[in-house]
């Protein structure tokens, strides 16, 4: 079990040392329809706590992933 209060697991670093999320947010959402360089958004416009897949999967490093998580800095 994980540490109490521990959201998401970390990820391994992007090979690039860039976070996978400047990936991921070069593309628009089909299902949210955040725009490049904008976070997903819950139904309540709230940032979601994870990529939606159609978004992340546009990234073919990371298309096997199962999920990829907004990092709080995002949290906005």
């Amino acid at each position: 079990m994980g540490k109490p209060g521990l959201m998401t697991v970390p990820q391994q670093p992007s090979p690039t040392g860039r976070p996978d999320a400047d990936y991921v947010e070069q593309h628009a959402c089909p299902k949210c329809d955040a725009q490049p360089g904008s976070p997903c958004r819950s139904r309540g416009g709230a940032v979601a706590s994870a990529y939606h897949t159609r978004r992340f999967t546009m990234v073919p490093r990371l298309k096997k992933a199962p999920r990829v998580p907004t990092p709080a800095d995002r949290a906005l």
